[in-house]
């Protein structure tokens, strides 16, 4: 009797079926043909004795027998990749390459005044920074994409590990003319309800958008005639007069937004929470230790702004 052997080929092609519901765009993404990959996908139905996939003209669809195995071998083929990457990080040490993904305000704000000292120490260690919003942040993390990043909790994956490190106070942001910049601070949230015509909203891949959707609405908040995609699109749009935003301390001092009105909110008092984003049982490599404790020496030296506070233990200094 032959004894059955059941590959990472087999596993991914399995997988890019599932998602795509499509041999063909399956065999487009791995680069196969689509006659290669229907024979590994009938090995692989006959080594584990159970039919796949149920086939129309029009679509591909998983048995019920395979939903399981779609999710334990999507888990599979995440933590093989991972574990890769982590082994291409450690050979690489001193001479490799960091992917960073954060909110825009933290790189603005934290990573670029730390590299200089980062760089001073490793002058053949490349970076790529990616601001991104909090799910595509933990998307990237999750994915093995990133090193480390540095976001809100928005899914809290139960893969990943979430070290806080500072937490900034809600205000609105508005140009110096909004009848709301000449009130003294701070400001309390049925003050801002008259207003909220002239709300700008954030997506709500962000953990400010999730703010502007769900808590919002209690204080007669929740609906906003625009919308932007980040804070950058902010400031234009502000500058247009008869508009405002809810936005956390930091985030309302970078991307030129300093230029406008600040007046943090009360009753109640809101935080948005910073955390550092890890894979979870996944060491950091060499640098990318050292380029988090350049960010952890920078945030301990830095002159906190009125608002926001640092929750950072001296543990976020050795995450991984």
């Amino acid at each position: 009797m032959s004894t059955s052997i059941i590959t990472l080929r087999h596993l991914r092609s399995f997988v890019a079926v599932a998602d795509t519901g499509s041999f063909t765009r399956a065999a487009e993404r791995l680069f196969l043909t689509q006659s290669s990959l229907s024979s590994t996908i009938h090995q692989l139905e006959e080594d584990i004795g159970i039919k796949l996939f149920d086939r129309t003209t029009r679509s591909v669809v998983l048995t019920p027998a395979a939903r399981q195995l779609h999710q334990q071998a999507a888990g599979l083929l995440l933590q093989f990749d991972a574990m890769v990457s982590d082994l291409k990080s450690l050979a690489a040490q001193q001479h490799g390459h960091l992917r960073i993904a954060a909110s825009p305000s933290i790189v603005a704000w934290l990573l670029i005044p730390a590299l200089p000292d980062f760089q001073a120490g490793h002058p053949h260690v490349t970076l790529s920074v990616r601001e991104a919003g909090s799910a595509e942040i933990e998307r990237r993390v999750r994915e093995g994409e990133v090193d480390f990043g540095i976001t809100s909790r928005l899914a809290n994956y139960g893969e990943l590990d979430y070290t806080p490190l500072l937490r900034d106070r809600y205000g609105i942001v508005c140009s110096a003319g909004h009848p709301l910049a000449g009130q003294p601070a701070p400001l309390s949230w049925s003050q801002v309800s008259p207003y909220r015509g002239d709300l700008v909203g954030l997506a709500s891949d962000t953990q400010i958008g999730i703010l502007h959707r769900r808590t919002l609405q209690q204080f007669d908040l929740a609906e906003h005639r625009e919308e932007v995609s980040s804070s950058t699109s902010l400031y234009p749009m502000l500058q247009l007069g008869g508009r405002l935003c809810i936005l956390p301390r930091l985030t309302a001092q970078t991307h030129q937004l300093d230029q406008l009105v600040f007046r943090p909110l009360q009753a109640p008092v809101l935080y948005r929470e910073l955390f550092l984003v890890t894979r979870r049982l996944r060491s950091l490599s060499a640098s990318a230790q050292s380029l988090l404790q350049a960010l952890m020496a920078t945030l301990a030296g830095r002159a906190l702004p009125d608002g926001v506070e640092c929750v950072a233990s001296r543990q976020a200094g050795a995450a991984g």
